[in-house]
């Protein structure tokens, strides 16, 4: 039964990483500044939450090592090996495809996803089987246990790190931010001059010199069939009075028309007529 409580938790641990990485505010660090199709957002969510998912179990072993009597029975190395190495055949189509940049699936996503995580699950419990070293001075197990942590943590973070948004960042200038983005986001030059003539805008802030995305939700999915676009911006309007903060939302195409504009601590909803 305790080695199904320690299977349970590490598993938890790993399920609550991807969670708070994919499906809370904290996404936009890996899911921002950036348009992509849906199939593409699809994959880089899929690709991220499996790599959280990985670092979320090395750090719940990590903690259970460091919170576990010398008497315990199971390694916690092995804990994060064979989640990992469970994690990794179920989901090698999905590596696959990130290595090669290919463009389809040989074998469905829903069916990857589910596989993957019950074979790790599967990995975690069989290495409850292996018992620990009686010796924790051990300089082989000692050794195990200092770079497998690392290992896996590279590796999710190295799949993170190749799935890293350009954006410069929000303390770069603006004017290098606006140029980031006409590249980044097709239409947004379109963008830029809607708000140049937005006059709730230019009342409030003077003549428009520069609109760069900014903290907040800055992304574009892109669809070529009936969907057609979607997406929300947070951009920072530089004007000759002053600078505000205009939020919209788009759908079927990347423009913006109503939303907000913060401005000297007061926030008021606006129209944009293109």
């Amino acid at each position: 039964m305790k080695k199904n409580v320690i299977s349970l938790l590490v598993v938890s641990g790993g399920v609550l990483s991807a969670y708070i990485g994919l499906f809370t505010p904290a996404n936009v660090y890996f899911l921002n500044y950036r348009e992509m199709s849906i199939n593409g957002w699809f994959d880089l969510g899929t690709n991220i939450g499996l790599s959280l998912y990985l670092l979320g179990i090395c750090a719940t072993t990590v903690m259970f090592q460091r919170m576990s009597s010398q008497a315990s029975e199971i390694e916690p190395s092995f804990l994060v090996l064979g989640g990992t190495i469970g994690l990794l055949v179920g989901s090698s189509p999905l590596l696959f495809n990130l290595l090669t940049q290919a463009s389809y699936y040989p074998i469905s996503p829903l069916i990857i996803l589910p596989v993957s995580f019950l074979l790790s699950i599967l990995g975690i419990r069989i290495a409850c089987e292996f018992p620990r070293r009686k010796s924790n001075s051990h300089r082989r197990v000692l050794l195990l246990r200092t770079i497998t942590g690392w290992l896996v943590a590279l590796l999710a973070l190295t799949v993170i790190w190749i799935n890293n948004s350009s954006f410069p960042g929000v303390t770069a200038a603006s004017v290098v931010r606006q140029q980031w983005a006409d590249k980044e986001f097709n239409g947004y030059k379109a963008v830029v001059d809607t708000i140049k003539t937005c006059q709730p805008i230019t009342k409030q802030v003077g003549r428009v010199k520069y609109v760069a995305p900014t903290s907040g939700r800055n992304y574009v999915i892109s669809d070529p069939g009936s969907s057609g676009h979607s997406g929300e911006f947070t951009l920072e309007v530089v004007g000759e009075q002053g600078v505000g903060v205009a939020d919209f939302s788009f759908h079927i195409d990347t423009v913006v028309s109503h939303g907000q504009l913060t401005y000297q601590g007061r926030t008021q909803e606006i129209v944009c007529r293109s």
